[in-house]
Formats: C-alpha cells, sequence, structure tokens
C-alpha cells in the first residue's frame, strides 16, 4: 500500500467503511476434498466469477466504464464470493515500471482512456503491477475472496492449441520466467489474505504436452516456489488439454500438497467433441456423456483416502443470444455442479473488453454484466445459478442426508405451496425430501407425506399413503424423475415455461433409449441433491 499513493489509500478506506461487508477468516488450507478456514476448520465454498486483467492494456476489464466500487458492489449483490483475477506473466517481470497511462497510450485508446480518467483516475499514475495490486485491495475490502490466475505469459487473448502459451518451452512460455513471475506475485501479496490462491497456469495445452513433466516437474517446482515465497496462499494446478484432464492421478500420487495448500482446477463448456449432440442427437444423451466425462477426467480426485479439492474455474455460456447448446449444457453442468457441491468460478464477469483481439470496446457475450457494466445481462441466468452459491454439503455437519429436488432449467427448488401442491420456487429455505437414492417413495421431509402421481397433465397430490407410490430417476441423463401410473406407464414430473411454479406429471420426453429423439426434455429435468445443512 505504501507504494500506491495517498490518494488511493484515502480512496481504498472510504470504500471499505462505506461498503465493507463480513469477511471470512482467512488464509484457507485443503481438508480432503473440502477448502476450510485454516483457524476454524470450517467449510468455505468458492462461487467465483472471472475478471481479465491479463490481456492488452493490462488493467481489470471494465474500469472505462464504471468506478470500482460500483462494480465491486454489483458483484456482492449478485452472490459472488470471489474472483478470479487474471494476470500475465509478463505484466510483473517485462512491464513492471510501465504506467497504465503509458500502455492506453501505446495502443491508441484515447476513448476507453478518457472513460478511466472520469470513473477511476486513481490508476492512470499506477504502474501495471500497482494497479493489479490496487484492484485486489479494493476487492478485498468488499469481502471478497481472490484467485490470482496466471492465465498466459503474454499480454494476449487466451487460449488456443498454438499460441506459443501452451506449454513450458512453448516460443512464449520460458519456464524460468514464468516461475520468476509467480514468485513476485506471491512476494506481492504476502500479508494481504483477501488473495486466497494463485493459480500457476492457465489451460496447458498443445502438441508439447506431457503429463509427467507438466506434474512432477514443473507444477511440483513453481508450487514449491509460491509456497516458500507466501505459505498462506492456496497453489491452483490446472489439468492438461484446456484443464480437461486430469487422470495422470488415477496412476500417479502427489508428490507434495505443500502443508495442505495445492488444489486441481478444472473447466468445462458445451463445445468440444464431434459436433454439437446438445442439438444433433438425444440431450439425455449428451448430459450422460458430459456428466460421464466430467466424472472420469476430473472429478475423481474429489474421491477415496487421498482426495484433493477440485475448483472448477471456468464454465459459462453465452447470455445475450442463449443459444439451445448452451441452454443445455447449463442445466445438465448445474444438476452435476450441485449434486458435487463443487468449488467454481463462472466466465465471466466482464461486460466488454478495451481491446481484444484488434477489436475495441468488445462485448463479451458470456458476461454477468451488459457492456456498459451498468446492470446485470440476462438476470434468468443468475437464478439458474442460485442454488449453486449456497453450501449444500459441510465436512462437519452432524445432520443427516436428505434431498432438494431441483429443477435446473428454472433454477427453482420444489416444496409444498400455499394450496398443498407442490410447488417450483425460490431455493432459499430449501425444502427437504427423503427418498432411497433408487427407486421408492418421495417423502416431503419429517410430514409423512409422499409425492404421487395421479394422471397426465395433472399436478401430483402429496398422500399420506406411502405404499403404494415410487419414484425413480430414469433416462441416460438420469434426471427425469418418474412414477409409474395404473397403465404401468412413467409419467415424469414437468415444468413447463415461463416456470409459474406449476407442477404437473405428463409422458416422459426422450427418456427411452433411442438416440434419434432430439426433443428438448429440460423442463423434465428433476435433480435429487443431497445436503446436509439444517435449514
Amino acid at each position: 500500500m505504501k507504494m500506491l499513493g495517498k490518494n488511493f489509500q484515502a480512496f481504498l478506506l472510504f470504500s471499505f467503511i462505506l461498503y465493507a461487508v463480513p469477511c471470512y477468516s482467512l488464509p484457507l488450507k485443503t481438508q480432503g476434498r473440502w477448502l476450510v478456514d485454516e483457524r476454524t476448520g470450517e467449510r468455505v465454498k468458492l462461487h467465483c466469477a472471472n475478471w481479465p486483467a491479463h490481456v492488452f492494456p493490462m488493467l481489470a476489464e471494465g474500469l472505462d466504464k464504471q468506478p470500482l466500487p460500483f462494480i465491486a458492489s454489483e458483484i456482492v449483490k449478485n452472490n459472488y464470493n470471489c474472483i478470479r483475477f487474471t494476470f500475465s506473466i509478463h505484466m510483473f517481470t517485462r512491464y513492471a515500471n510501465l504506467t497504465i497511462e503509458e500502455s492506453f497510450d501505446r495502443l491508441n485508446l484515447k476513448k476507453a482512456k478518457a472513460g478511466v480518467i472520469k470513473h477511476n483516475p486513481f490508476v492512470l499514475k499506477m504502474t501495471v503491477p500497482q494497479a493489479y495490486e490496487a484492484v485486489v485491495d479494493v476487492l478485498g475490502s468488499y469481502g471478497l475472496m481472490i484467485d490470482a490466475d496466471n492465465h498466459i505469459s503474454e499480454p494476449i487473448w487466451c487460449c488456443s492449441n498454438d499460441d506459443g502459451n501452451g506449454f513450458p518451452n512453448d516460443p512464449h512460455f520460458d519456464p524460468e520466467e514464468w516461475i520468476e513471475g509467480l514468485k513476485m506475485v506471491a512476494q506481492r501479496f504476502k500479508g494481504k489474505t483477501q488473495l486466497i490462491s494463485i493459480g500457476l497456469r492457465n489451460e496447458p495445452r498443445g502438441k508439447n504436452q506431457n503429463a509427467t513433466l507438466w506434474f512432477d516437474h514443473y507444477i511440483m517446482e513453481a508450487a514449491a516456489q509460491v509456497h516458500q515465497a507466501n505459505p498462506d496462499v492456496l497453489v491452483i494446478a490446472s489439468g492438461l488439454n484446456f484443464a480437461t484432464d486430469l487422470t495422470y492421478f488415477k496412476s500417479h500420487s502427489l508428490k507434495s500438497n505443500f502443508d495442505n495448500k495445492l488444489i486441481f482446477e478444472g473447466h468445462s463448456y458445451s463445445w468440444g467433441g464431434k459436433g454439437n449432440p446438445w442439438v444433433d442427437g438425444s440431450v439425455n444423451k449428451a448430459c450422460a456423456d458430459k456428466i460421464g466425462s466430467l466424472n472420469n477426467n476430473l472429478a475423481f480426485v474429489t474421491d477415496g483416502e487421498n482426495a484433493v479439492p477440485l475448483f472448477f474455474s471456468e464454465f459459462g455460456i453465452d447470455r445475450k443470444q442463449m443459444p439451445a447448446r448452451d441452454d443445455r449444457f447449463l442445466s445438465c453442468f448445474s444438476t452435476w455442479a450441485a449434486e458435487k457441491d463443487l468449488d467454481w468460478g463462472l466466465w465471466a464477469l466482464q461486460g466488454s473488453y478495451y481491446l481484444r483481439e484488434n477489436v475495441t470496446n468488445m462485448e463479451e457475450y458470456f458476461g454477468v454484466l451488459e457492456i456498459d457494466w451498468d446492470r446485470v445481462k440476462n438476470p434468468q441466468v443468475e437464478r439458474r445459478l442460485g442454488l449453486l452459491k449456497q453450501t449444500l454439503l459441510d465436512p462437519k455437519s452432524t445432520a443427516p442426508l436428505s434431498y432438494i429436488m431441483y429443477h435446473p432449467q428454472s433454477g427453482a427448488c420444489v416444496g409444498e405451496g400455499m394450496d398443498g401442491q407442490i410447488r417450483a420456487g425460490n431455493c432459499k429455505g430449501l425444502t427437504r425430501w427423503t427418498h432411497n437414492g433408487q427407486e421408492g417413495p418421495l417423502e416431503l421431509r419429517r410430514t409423512g407425506l409422499c409425492l404421487k402421481a395421479i394422471g397426465d397433465g395433472l399436478p401430483p397430490i402429496l398422500t399420506p399413503d406411502c405404499s403404494q407410490t415410487t419414484w425413480k430417476p430414469i433416462s441416460a441423463s438420469k434426471l427425469h424423475l418418474a412414477s409409474k401410473d395404473h397403465k404401468g406407464e412413467y409419467l415424469c414430473l414437468h415444468l413447463e415455461p415461463p416456470f409459474a411454479g406449476n407442477i404437473v406429471t405428463k409422458k416422459c420426453i426422450c427418456a427411452g433409449d433411442d438416440p434419434t429423439c432430439k426433443d428438448n426434455p429440460t423442463s423434465q429435468w428433476f435433480k435429487l441433491v443431497e445436503t446436509n445443512i439444517e435449514n
């Protein structure tokens, strides 16, 4: 702070007094598959948004659009508790003496610079590293945790297989400079506990990838240097192939967890693989395949005696156009993330970029915020993420497991309405259900009332006669909750858009084995999500 100037110190103090919110007790450590408060042992769940600063001009995006305190308040208001704040290595190794003003001038970003002068003038005379630190300080004053993520070496858009930044000793990935840059970041933030972690490298990739070199040599060396420089921070190691592959650890063990500070990260989007299975094939099969891949390639590290936390630091959708592919992917992914109760980071916060791939003021369609950073883009997506922003599993809880009935397409949870019928509504308060997890009565917890289907197109009822009704998850996705009618045919729970809350049972959509069935079944996707948190 002493290098950042009296004006900024006064600004930060004002922000803290005006907007400060309750903070976590930090730092964090790992405990099996969980992240916990190092002092109390209480679980801390991360629900983050990505905020890039790694791209030229090397300043947190959006400071030309709104004051930094406003942006921070929007993050908190939308119930994110951390920011994955990206940086490039060269910001600290090659551009450490460049001021923000000089950086904008070099790129002739006159309009963006004028916006920064209007909204956040305090950063202009700061160097690139000082401005990065200043944003971390303001975010911390709002009670937000920060993951400093090394996204790339060069300050360019990321990522592709041929960008020269994919793997150590690629043309623009000098491993010695990389580790030196990580050490600089670790040392700079020593004692600032709002910076909870340092991501060692985003999305290793390309033809030179080698699992043994990456995990046993480079990650171990980089993590050791960061841990020595700043023992408080978590160190985050990415899977290979754009953070989709940790399978090396199916046959190998971590050489060190650095005093319970090392965690893994993974990424997933609707693309990848062949074609567009979310639209061109069975959506249930596409979801089953996606979940199978996530479990097989990434989430297995959270299981067993040597479990390690998995921070799912990137997933996202086009919130502006909302193509069917992304809409269906989000419904599928949300059920998986809720079931695992993962720590996660959404791509992305930003509504725009100063300069991306030679285009000024490019809009980010995946952004939480609109292009002017003044409001949320597509608030329905935030509602759909609501359950994921709650802690569902507590390793210290002694409460018995029960279920939340979750409808991912709407983000709603199912409980009893004022009229005695079941309705989909807000997930806060979380009505609990009991079920055997396979096939059996579905009971509204502690009421003695069980759910019963009474006909196609009719709302199911709650009955005290639990012996005559059973429900089971069916279809390839296991996301249809179904019960047989008097003819022995399955009826599935169904919530129609615009999701007014009225649930009926209908004939199941594409619940069989027909791979050519392309109808959209997501209105019938309901997931029984385990929880041991008492409401």
